[in-house]
């Protein structure tokens, strides 16, 4: 398993096509994700969950993944959210 707490720092946050975005980069890997913010998680592959999330700006978001691209896919989603 790997696990990282991240800032948002994207001002759209996780409505509409920031969630988009990030499922389809999600999608693309080999393993379990969820993001975990304010004490509510979400699987990083279903949109539903995604746009649920209480995460804005200035929020903690919690990413772990475990599975075969684990590293890589935190990285990445890591990477989207600070953008």
């Amino acid at each position: 398993m790997v696990e990282a707490t991240i800032e948002m720092t994207c001002l759209v946050g996780l409505q509409g096509s920031g969630s988009a975005r990030l499922v389809h980069a999600a999608s693309q890997f080999d393993c379990d994700i969820l993001l975990v913010c304010n004490e509510r998680t979400a699987n990083a592959k279903n949109v539903m969950e995604v746009m649920r999330l209480p995460a804005r700006a200035g929020a903690k978001v919690m990413i772990q993944a475990v599975g075969r691209d684990d590293a890589v896919a935190v990285k990445v989603i890591a990477a989207l959210l600070s953008a």
